[in-house]
C-alpha cells in the first residue's frame, strides 16, 4: 500500500506531534512493506528515520500559508505518487484529498478552553478540525478522554474514532549517569523539571508560587521549565519570577533537543505537570519510563491515566502542589514506590505497539 503522510511535524523543532510521527514512521519501516511517503513544506529535515528505503521523501514547494499548502499543493502531488490512502498525525487532513483518509486528533483544547486561543486561531482550528473529523474514514485519539470527548462533540463520528495510546520514551537516547547529568547543569540541590509548550492552561504561574514555598524548606531547589512559551494572552513568566524572588530557583530553557531532554530526565528528583486539560500528557509517561517521581493534575487525561503512578493536586493550589513535591524530596520510602509503580505503568505502552493498532486502523481504513 502506498501511504501519504503528512510530515510537516518534523520540520523546525518537533515537539509532541512530532515525535509520535517519528516513532510511527521508525516503527512501520522497519515492520511492514507498504511505500510511505512522507510530504514536506519545503526541505526535508536531515532526520536519520527518514533515510530508510521504505520511506519516499517528498519535499513540495514551500509555502508560508500551511491551508495552501495542505488544499493546494499537497492533494495533485499524492494523486500522482499513486498514493491509496493518507495519514494526517496532526489534528486536520486535506479536505480537497479525494482519497480515504485518517486524521489524528489529539485534543479539542480549542474547543474546550478557546481563551487560550487568540479569536482567529480558535476559530481556524474548530472549523479544520470539525471538517477534518467528517471527511476522515478514521479518526486516532490518543486517550479514552481524548477519544469520549471527539464523541461527544461530533457524534457522527463515534464509531469511527479508535483509541490509540501514545508511547513510552524509547525513541529518546539512553541516560547519562545521573552524577554526570546534574554536572553538565549545574545541579546541587533538588531539581524539579516541567517538560511541555507553555500554555495558560499548564498553569506556570501556580507552580512557580509552589516553587516559592518550597525554597523556604529547599534553598538549593531549581525547577527547570522545558519548551517554548506559547501563552494566550502572553504571560510575563520573567516578572512573575522576579516578583516571587525565585531568580536563582527558576531555569526557563524553552526548547532542549532529544539529549538534552534525556540528561535532564536523569538529573531531575520530581516532574511536575500541572494542567487543566490534556489530551493524554505524554511528559508524564516519559518521566516515569525514566524513573522520575511524577506530581500530576487531577483533571483529564492526566488523572485518569498516571493516577496509579503520580501524587495527583489541584493544578490551581500551590500549597497542594508544593507539599506533594515535598513528601518525594523528604519521604524516600514513598519515592521508591512512585518510581516503582511508574515505572510499571510505563511499561504498558511502547511505540511499537502504537505504531501497530495505528498500522490496523490505517489498512481497514484503506479498504472499501
Amino acid at each position: 500500500m502506498n501511504v501519504g503522510i503528512d510530515a510537516r511535524e518534523l520540520q523546525g523543532r518537533p515537539t509532541g506531534t512530532g515525535r509520535y510521527l517519528r516513532n510511527l514512521l521508525r516503527a512501520w519501516a522497519g515492520t511492514r512493506s507498504d511505500r510511505l511517503l512522507a510530504y514536506f513544506n519545503g526541505p526535508a529535515p536531515a532526520d536519520g528515520v527518514l533515510d530508510h528505503p521504505a520511506i519516499v521523501k517528498r519535499p513540495l514547494a514551500r509555502t508560508g500559508l500551511g491551508l495552501w499548502w495542505q488544499e493546494a499543493r499537497l492533494p495533485p502531488a499524492a494523486m500522482a505518487d499513486g498514493v491509496d490512502l493518507f495519514f494526517s498525525p496532526a489534528y486536520v487532513c486535506p479536505l480537497s484529498l479525494p482519497l480515504p483518509r485518517v486524521t489524528a486528533v489529539h485534543d479539542l483544547s480549542f474547543y474546550a478552553l478557546p481563551r487560550d486561543f487568540t479569536v482567529r486561531d480558535g476559530l481556524r482550528r474548530r472549523a479544520l478540525v470539525a471538517a477534518s473529523v467528517r471527511a476522515s474514514r478514521a479518526v486516532l485519539a490518543c486517550s479514552e478522554f481524548t477519544r469520549r470527548e471527539i464523541a461527544s462533540r461530533f457524534p457522527e463520528a463515534a464509531e469511527r474514532t479508535v483509541h490509540v495510546p501514545l508511547g513510552a520514551d524509547d525513541d529518546l537516547p539512553a541516560p547519562p549517569p545521573r552524577p554526570a547529568a546534574r554536572e553538565s547543569l549545574g545541579v546541587t540541590g533538588p531539581l524539579l523539571l516541567a517538560v511541555g509548550a507553555i500554555f495558560n492552561r499548564r498553569c506556570l504561574p501556580d507552580l512557580l508560587r509552589a516553587v516559592a514555598r518550597l525554597a523556604r524548606r529547599h534553598p538549593g531547589i531549581v525547577l527547570e521549565v522545558v519548551g517554548e512559551d506559547r501563552t494566550h494572552p502572553p504571560l510575563d513568566l520573567v516578572g512573575l519570577v522576579e516578583g516571587l524572588g525565585l531568580e536563582a530557583h527558576v531555569r526557563m530553557s524553552g526548547f532542549v533537543g532529544e539529549a538534552g531532554l534525556a540528561a535532564r530526565y536523569a538529573a531531575a528528583d520530581v516532574a511536575v505537570l500541572l494542567s487543566e486539560y490534556e489530551g493524554f500528557g505524554l511528559p508524564a509517561l516519559e518521566a516515569m519510563s525514566r524513573g522520575v517521581p511524577v506530581v500530576t493534575s487531577t483533571e483529564p487525561a492526566l488523572g485518569e491515566i498516571f493516577g496509579e503512578a503520580a501524587i495527583l493536586v489541584d493544578p490551581h493550589d500551590p500549597a497542594d502542589v508544593a507539599a506533594a513535591v515535598d513528601r518525594i524530596l523528604t519521604d524516600p520510602g514513598l519515592r521508591a514506590a512512585l518510581v516503582e509503580r511508574g515505572h510499571a505503568l510505563a511499561s504498558r505502552y511502547s511505540w511499537a505497539e502504537t505504531a501497530r493498532q495505528t498500522a490496523e486502523v490505517l489498512v481497514a481504513a484503506a479498504g472499501p
